[in-house]
């Protein structure tokens, strides 16, 4: 095997590797881009979710402008209770939701 076989298999491989690229770009974005084009459409927004045992959660979610309990498996999804705008506080549950991972990181970091 001499030089020029070497560099003609480099070759070989990176023209694939540059049309396997290609083809997920385009797969992206035109394939999966189109699944989300309106994502506010049913306006659904998770709350709350707590685990109760493994792989089973109960959830809390604000679908248009109802909020249901959900109970969560990983076989299912099933209505626990729909819940009136008057037993619940939406802002404070809305509040407590936004708080993000890096809130929780800074306030471990500022415990030394």
């Amino acid at each position: 095997m001499n030089l020029w076989d070497i560099v003609k298999i480099f070759l070989v491989l990176l023209l694939l590797a540059g049309l396997l690229y290609a083809m997920l770009y385009l797969l992206k974005k035109y394939v999966y881009a189109s699944e989300g084009k309106n994502p506010k459409l049913l306006n659904i927004k998770v709350l709350s979710t707590q685990l109760i045992m493994p792989k089973k959660f109960i959830s809390v979610v604000k679908i248009m402008d109802k909020v249901y309990v959900l109970g969560v498996s990983d076989q299912s999804i099933s209505l626990v209770d729909k819940l009136n705008k008057d037993e619940i506080n939406l802002k404070e549950i809305e509040e407590a939701s936004a708080v993000n991972f890096l809130d929780y990181f800074k306030k471990g970091l500022n415990k030394k």
